[in-house]
C-alpha cells in the first residue's frame, strides 16, 4: 500500500490539491492518506483557562506535543480543512479507513518537520501545495517546498500549484 503525506497549509485554495489527487488518482485503491498540518506555536499566557486545560489535556495522549500551545481557532481552521479534504477523497471513491489525519504543532523548521513525519509513518510520497510568490518575496521568504525539494532523499515529492 502507498502511503502518501498531504502536507497543508490551510490557506484558501488548499482544498484543489484534493480534487487533483482525486482526478489523478481515480480508481486506485492502494493509497493510504495521511493528511497533515502544522499548527503554529502561541504562548500560554495568551489563552482562556478552558483552552489552556483542553490542550494540557491532550499532552498526556500526545507527548509530542507535551509544552507546546495553540490557538483554539487555529485547530478549528485545520479540523475545518481535514473534513473538507476526507469529503472530497471520500466523495471521489476513496475508502474513509485509508484516511488519517495528524497535525503536529511548529517547533523549528516546517520542511524538516514535514519531512519527519512522512519518515516516521513510513510515507513513499509527499505531497504540498505551493502559492505563487514574487520573486523578491520567494528570495526573502524562501519557500516550504522548494526546501522539502531540496532535502528529501528517497521520497517523490509532488507539488501541486495551489
Amino acid at each position: 500500500m502507498e502511503r502518501l503525506l498531504v502536507a497543508i497549509d490551510c490557506m484558501s485554495g488548499c482544498q484543489q490539491i484534493f480534487q487533483y489527487l482525486v482526478r489523478v488518482l481515480m480508481g486506485t485503491r492502494n493509497c493510504r492518506f495521511y493528511l497533515f498540518h502544522i499548527l503554529p506555536t502561541v504562548s500560554p499566557d495568551k489563552l482562556r483557562m478552558d483552552a489552556l486545560q483542553r490542550i494540557e489535556r491532550m499532552h498526556a495522549t500526545r507527548p509530542d506535543l507535551a509544552g507546546y500551545f495553540w490557538k483554539e481557532e487555529d485547530e478549528k481552521r485545520m479540523d475545518r480543512n481535514f473534513e473538507q479534504a476526507r469529503e472530497i477523497l471520500i466523495e471521489g471513491g476513496f475508502p474513509e479507513e485509508a484516511i488519517v489525519s495528524h497535525f503536529g504543532v511548529e517547533s523549528g523548521d516546517l520542511a524538516d518537520i514535514i519531512l519527519q513525519k512522512a519518515a516516521e509513518l513510513g510515507c513513499s510520497t509527499i505531497i504540498l501545495g505551493r502559492r505563487r510568490y514574487g520573486r523578491v518575496k520567494e528570495f526573502l521568504l524562501g519557500s516550504v517546498s522548494g526546501t522539502v525539494l531540496r532535502l528529501a532523499r528517497g521520497t517523490s515529492i509532488w507539488v501541486i500549484e495551489n
